[in-house]
């Protein structure tokens, strides 16, 4: 891969993934400003927990729509009206709208989202060259990491900056605005992906675009046959999805996404500053941990989803999130449920490295690994229906864990989550090993002709 070639593929690459800075701005957001939203709105723990979850309710439609936003407006479009609703909700939110309003408007940033996190992935996958693929595909992810961190650092700079919290949201939302203008003028200037166009009858679009990430004109032609052979063995997506390959393909993409939400990642994401706060920690240990250490191990998976491969980093991360979950636990269980309460001395010290492990896991594995498995395995008759599935799965679970969690831990004991989460960490890991695929390096058309071919799920794209 010559210096051309792997420039205008990260540019190219990059500015698309820009659509996980959306899903990170928010993370961060509500993490490190609930307590805010709280006092100026007058929200109660219940109050608070819908307030950030219903983010996932407008998750769930953009997904359910993105397939049809996708397949009709195609990719790029698709981008550039997720993040034109977010700027415009973002906008909305900074002038402190009656609380109805704000909820609205929060329902539409879900929206933007929901299609963000269906379009990425599946633009990086149809777009990025095969051996690059799951490198690019992390991209996502990292953007979401930066976008947390980012939006976290303002929201602390601001919070010590500004006393009066009427003064200080307003400038909260403005800085998300900020990102989310930059992702929609980005994605202006993106190519169109060589497969929706294929599909779409445009073969010279198609062969135009892939001029420009493909090194020879040999690779060109080369992909664009498979391409075409891909597309010539029948079925729309209407159709495909009453085939048995497929249904036996999506019930992994669903698993995927279920467990990727059910080892507690969101919960930790935007509940971190409480969840220390209950163990008497607080300030920027509890602000700042989380999204520092979620950004900084995100970047080894860019270079170890190619190199490990898929299936052993989920691995990695399921062990990894497991050990950490039961320390957590057993921190907390010694700390007790009395709120700000130290327990003893090694309490403290033992739930922030178990949250930095936590997070480590998840950051090298399951954050990136289950969006990039999910957007190639899936056929390209039926790539838009496999992933609108498999997002709405994401954040429903995602919303369910969000609305509920804080409750569980008043109703159950702070410890108790923890050992659910520890729980579906192991249940992950079965999963993997008896039915996720290693992808690594296997074209997509590979892929679809083992699946219809009737391989096991496990073994699609390997030898024998």
């Amino acid at each position: 891969m010559n210096g051309g070639y792997r420039s205008i593929v990260l540019l190219i690459s990059g500015t698309a993934a820009l659509g996980g800075l959306l899903f990170g701005l928010d993370q961060g957001f509500i993490a490190n400003s609930l307590s805010t939203i709280q006092t100026v709105y007058r929200l109660d723990t219940r109050g608070a927990e819908h307030y950030s979850s219903i983010l996932a309710t407008g998750g769930v439609a953009g997904a359910l729509l993105s397939g049809l936003l996708a397949r009709f407006l195609g990719r790029k479009r698709s981008l550039v009206l997720a993040g034109l609703i977010f700027t415009v909700g973002s906008l909305l939110s900074a002038f402190l709208l009656p609380m109805a309003v704000m909820l609205a408007c929060r329902l539409a940033l879900g929206f933007a989202v929901g299609i963000a996190s269906f379009v990425v992935p599946l633009y990086l996958s149809e777009t990025a060259p095969t051996k690059v693929r799951g490198s690019m595909g992390t991209l996502f992810q990292l953007m979401i990491t930066i976008g947390i961190f980012v939006i976290s650092v303002s929201n602390v700079f601001i919070i010590r900056a500004v006393v009066k919290p009427e003064r200080a949201l307003p400038l909260m939302f403005g800085v998300i605005v900020l990102f989310a203008a930059l992702m929609l003028l980005g994605s202006l200037f993106l190519p169109e992906s060589p497969r929706w166009l294929m599909l779409g009858g445009r073969k010279e679009e198609a062969t135009v675009v892939l001029r420009r990430i493909l090194a020879t004109e040999e690779e060109v032609a080369a992909e664009i046959a498979d391409i075409e052979k891909s597309l010539g063995t029948g079925g729309t997506s209407t159709r495909i999805v009453f085939q048995g390959y497929f249904l036996k393909v999506l019930a992994v993409g669903i698993l995927l996404q279920m467990f990727q939400q059910l080892v507690g990642i969101n919960v930790m994401i935007y509940y971190a500053p409480r969840i220390f706060g209950f163990a008497g920690l607080t300030g920027l240990v509890a602000m700042m941990t989380v999204p520092t250490v979620n950004m900084i191990f995100t970047f080894p998976a860019i270079r170890l989803v190619e190199k490990w491969g898929r299936k052993k980093l989920l691995y990695v991360g399921a062990a990894s999130m497991f050990v950490a979950m039961v320390a957590a636990g057993l921190a907390f269980r010694a700390i007790g449920d009395v709120a700000g309460a130290t327990g003893p001395a090694w309490s403290g010290p033992v739930l922030l490295v178990a949250v930095i492990v936590y997070i480590f896991g998840f950051a090298v594995s399951w954050g990136p690994v289950a969006w990039i498995v999910c957007s190639e395995v899936f056929p390209i008759q039926g790539r838009e229906v496999g992933m609108t599935v498999t997002t709405m799965v994401n954040w429903t679970f995602a919303g369910l864990l969000m609305d509920n969690s804080l409750t569980f831990m008043q109703e159950h004991g702070n410890s108790s989550i923890f050992f659910v989460f520890s729980a579906f960490c192991l249940l992950a890991i079965v999963f993997v090993a008896g039915f996720v695929p290693e992808t690594k390096g296997i074209s997509l058309e590979r892929i679809e002709a083992d699946l219809k071919a009737g391989k096991p799920l496990r073994r699609l794209g390997q030898g024998g």
